[in-house]
């Protein structure tokens, strides 16, 4: 007897369909935002060339910033994949589907905080490794800058560890940067899932009310004007790490919190 929660088969068949209708609905997004950084090859390589400056490709500078720009994109753009559902008769249809809310939701989860993101940064990674391989002129690949990057900062903390006995890695800083990031995106899904008009208007606003609030608390408790005394290296370190932890901590739950307040949009939705 199948579970009507979660049955693996019935979940791979409705995931199958949700990345099908992902890529039907929002091919054409997907490609400018991807291809961003080879969109700005193409447009700066024929303005150099319209007024004179010879065939010269954007500096690696500008294309990173071109993908923090097209990163940013993505993240607003989490409100329209799902925003559909808000619609009475788009959404109602999505209700029909043979699947439980839960596999609707895990395949909406899995596919906001893995599938898209992943993609992404493969595709802006792998053109901007290609142009980089065909022309000189761009300088190094995003790719080779930040594996050097990496490099450069990891020998960094293994001499500071060594100087102070301490024990740091770049590792330990993925958990908070993975969690803060799928925050932004379940945040922006969420906000699609709620507000019919609006989408992003209707985040920035919760995101200026938060601030506001979260600002008010901070300045009624007096936290602004705390003050730690630390007399050793050693002292410093255990109080980073403490903030640090509050820092990765707080950056889960609240991904967890938007994924579970995802969960419960999906369960009271109706049209």
């Amino acid at each position: 007897m199948k579970s009507e929660v979660f049955n693996g088969q019935r979940f791979w068949s409705y995931f199958k369909y949700d990345f099908t209708q992902m890529w039907r609905n929002h091919v054409k997004a997907a490609i400018g935002i991807g291809l961003s950084g080879l969109i700005l090859y193409i447009i700066t390589v024929g303005f150099n060339l319209i007024f004179g400056g010879g065939w010269n490709g954007p500096s690696l500078g500008a294309r990173f910033i071109v993908y923090l720009v097209a990163f940013t994109a993505l993240e607003l753009y989490q409100t329209r994949t799902y925003g559909y559902l808000t619609d009475r008769r788009k959404g109602s249809a999505w209700l029909m589907n043979p699947a439980s809310t839960f596999e609707k939701w895990l395949s909406m989860i899995l596919m906001t905080v893995i599938v898209l993101p992943v993609l992404f940064v493969a595709v802006y990674a792998v053109s901007d490794l290609l142009v980089a391989s065909f022309d000189p002129t761009v300088g190094h690949s995003l790719v080779h800058s930040f594996g050097n990057g990496f490099r450069d900062l990891s020998s960094e903390i293994i001499d500071v560890n060594g100087d102070y006995d301490t024990n740091w890695t770049l590792w330990a800083f993925v958990p908070a940067f993975v969690a803060g990031i799928a925050a932004n995106f379940l945040f922006f899904l969420l906000c699609g899932l709620i507000f019919k008009k609006n989408k992003i208007l209707g985040g920035f606003v919760i995101i200026f009310l938060l601030t506001s609030v979260l600002s008010i608390v901070l300045s009624t408790l007096g936290i602004q004007n705390y003050d730690i005394e630390v007399d050793t290296f050693a002292d410093a370190e255990v109080y980073i790490r403490k903030v640090f932890n509050i820092v990765t901590w707080v950056s889960v739950l609240i991904a967890a919190g938007l994924a579970g307040g995802i969960y419960w949009r999906l369960k009271t939705l109706k049209h």
